[in-house]
């Protein structure tokens, strides 16, 4: 960027949110966020009410039930999402107020939302940062419309830009406005006080085409991770904007192979995905967007170039190959320690061989996982079960998951009722919570002689009790624990008597289908197709079933962007 620029370019001159929406920003991004005051802070901004409810209850989301009030969409979504859900609302906002005259301000926010949604799936993908993606996605070209609203007589260019590849419109860029729009995107975001996540990534996303602006890159893996996701992501909307789709397609395929392994089909099916999904989100985002291109038209137009042009496969490795090997040097100093915080995990877990009533297996998408399950016998023979999944992921949720764990081994010995041993922990992480965290939990006795059930649902999808009857399931009558202190927690009795009891989480539930019908591929699975797998193999012994549905995730279901774990009880 050109001196005289940066010189132009001062703080006082970007768009900043004013009044309630500022502070509402602000209070997010602190660490100590409580997801009430969130809530409140909310509720006072009608329109960022109403277009946060259109798009959770939109099929971006895909919540089995409509979520009909702000305190269901914060629970819901949890405060990572949720925080940055807001970012993007108040960018776009703060920005659309500044109307530049003859720029066609419909198509740059549809850009937006298209590479949003791209990151948001390629989060899923390569198992990314997926609850910052699509923020930082509807971001990342931010920098270009300050300054198109710095320089409105040129908004002319920006048709032309726009039909360009990402790398020749940044050039483009600097030589229109001697400025680019990741620099700038990067200023707003310090001006805004983000977080250093978003600054890295939005300021280093196009290093990946540039080896000494690479080197600054892989400062931590996290950030280059999202940078990377961020590049294809744009490229995702090169495909559908630009007139060289052959080559964006081609370019596409080859960098999602050397940054994520991703394969050319994992690649196409992403893509087939978008044009929905912008539709879907736009109109819950309150955007106009035109009718969007079936992605097997892009394919014919692209195929009849893809005969005469070819990119240079030695050429991309060149250009990736430094910011690559940043990415593996970090990776290899991270994995021994860890497999080591693994290994510790597991040994927390139960010895499933001691009970043939109990069965259970826990899939981490990550070393650590934020799922969990135990089981142990009291003196009198009462077995003593729990399920849970701690929001958010990695180190952070692994503790939370420990401390859950050691305090419902340690409540259950000492109580009789469980509904006072969830009380007690419900009250101790009320008291302790930080960064908004919580747990949905199940927790319950079983009297191995009567088969008596004891069981209480603290805001976790609902177990299944299956029989030759039919199915129950037992809904959740409380939020998780660490929501909201103190309650009474009901307790649900039911029979295990020539039953089988399943407690999951909504990694199976959530997991996106790889096989089936143009309609049905990369959608969930969801709890129909969950119940429809537990009904099949009901009549297998516990093990059995346990491997059928391991093989079902491996071969229906994309790779996982959650933890999986199950639990199963039998009366048989």
């Amino acid at each position: 960027m050109a001196a005289g620029f940066y010189r132009e370019l001062q703080p006082v001159n970007l768009p900043v949110p004013k009044g309630q929406m500022m502070q509402l920003i602000q209070y997010a991004l602190r660490e100590d966020a409580q997801i009430d005051r969130l809530t409140q802070l909310i509720r006072v901004n009608p329109a960022l009410s109403a277009q946060l409810l259109g798009l959770v209850n939109s099929a971006f989301f895909g919540f089995r039930q409509p979520l009909k009030t702000i305190s269901e969409a914060v629970v819901a979504l949890g405060l990572a999402s949720l925080r940055n859900l807001i970012l993007c609302f108040s960018v776009k906002e703060a920005l659309s107020k500044n109307e530049i005259p003859g720029f066609d301000i419909d198509t740059f926010w549809e850009d937006s939302i298209r590479r949003g949604v791209a990151a948001q799936q390629l989060g899923y993908l390569v198992n990314g940062p997926v609850e910052q993606a699509f923020t930082a996605g509807m971001l990342q070209d931010i920098g270009l419309l300050i300054l198109f609203s710095m320089e409105p007589g040129k908004v002319d260019r920006w048709p032309l830009l726009r039909s360009n590849l990402p790398v020749k419109r940044r050039e483009m860029e600097a030589a229109l406005f001697h400025a680019t729009h990741d620099n700038v995107g990067a200023l707003l975001c310090k001006q805004w006080n983000l977080p250093k996540s978003y600054t890295l990534a939005i300021g280093h996303h196009h290093s990946f085409f540039n080896k000494k602006e690479s080197k600054l890159l892989g400062r931590a893996e996290k950030q280059s991770v999202l940078a990377g996701m961020m590049l294809l992501a744009d490229l995702c909307n090169a495909i559908y904007t630009c007139h060289e789709k052959a080559i964006a397609l081609t370019t596409l395929k080859k960098t999602s192979k050397l940054l994520f392994d991703l394969t050319a089909d994992q690649v196409e099916s992403l893509l087939s995905l978008l044009p929905g999904q912008v539709e879907e989100t736009s109109r819950a985002l309150n955007v106009k967007v035109k009718s969007q291109l079936d992605f097997e038209i892009i394919m014919e137009q692209a195929n009849r170039k893809l005969i005469e042009d070819n990119l240079s496969y030695q050429e991309l490795t060149w250009q990736l190959q430094t910011s690559l090997k940043q990415r593996d040097e970090s990776a290899s100093r991270l994995e021994a320690e860890y497999d080591i915080a693994r290994q510790i995990q597991q040994s927390l877990q139960p010895d499933m061989a001691k009970n043939h009533r109990v069965v259970a297996f826990n899939m981490p998408v990550h070393h650590l996982s934020g799922d969990f399950y135990d089981y142990f016998l009291k003196e009198d023979g009462t077995i003593c079960f729990c399920l849970g999944d701690v929001s958010g992921k990695g180190t952070s949720a692994a503790l939370l998951m420990a401390k859950a764990m050691s305090l419902f081994r340690c409540l259950c010995k000492l109580m009789e009722n469980i509904s006072d041993v969830v009380h007690l922990m419900n009250n101790e992480f009320c008291e302790t919570s930080v960064r908004g965290m919580f747990v949905t939990f199940i927790g319950g006795y079983l009297d191995p002689i009567t088969q008596d059930l004891h069981i209480v649902n603290l805001g976790h999808l609902p177990p299944v009790l299956v029989n030759e009857k039919g199915i129950t399931k037992i809904c959740a009558q409380d939020p998780p624990l660490g929501v909201v202190a103190g309650g009474s927690h009901p307790v649900t009795y039911c029979s295990l008597k020539n039953s089988r009891l399943f407690l999951y989480t909504d990694g199976f539930t959530e997991g996106r289908l790889k096989t089936g019908t143009a309609e049905t591929l990369g959608r969930q699975l969801g709890e129909k197709g969950f119940l429809r797998w537990l009904i099949e193999s009901r009549k297998l012994p516990l093990d059995g079933q346990l491997t059928f549905i391991k093989e079902r995730c491996s071969t229906q279901l994309a790779p996982q962007s959650d933890d999986r774990t199950l639990m199963i009880l039998s009366g048989e």
